[in-house]
């Protein structure tokens, strides 16, 4: 279990790496800003048009289950209390 655990989390970390954007940036001469901005403004596109994106369809699709769960909750009861009232009679 360990072994598979560690194995795991280390192509996660391998994943994370292969897709981190880094810029070189010099505090005393402000060499590199303009390239910071852009990778920044890229990265804010590629959580817009990517993440961002799953993320809704993600909750929509889960905003439905939940919908169909109740769907189907009430269905029962509508039976069951229809049952009930059968058997009283």
């Amino acid at each position: 279990y360990y072994s598979s655990l560690t194995r795991s989390l280390s192509l996660v970390l391998d994943e994370f790496y292969n897709h981190l954007h880094n810029v070189g940036v010099s505090a005393a001469t402000g060499e590199g800003v303009e390239e910071f901005w852009e990778v920044v403004g890229k990265a804010a596109e590629e959580y817009e048009e990517g993440y961002l994106v799953d993320l809704r369809n993600r909750v929509e699709e889960q905003v439905a289950k939940e919908r169909a769960k109740k769907r189907v909750g009430a269905r029962k009861l509508v039976r069951d209390l229809q049952h009930d009232g059968e058997m009283a009679s």
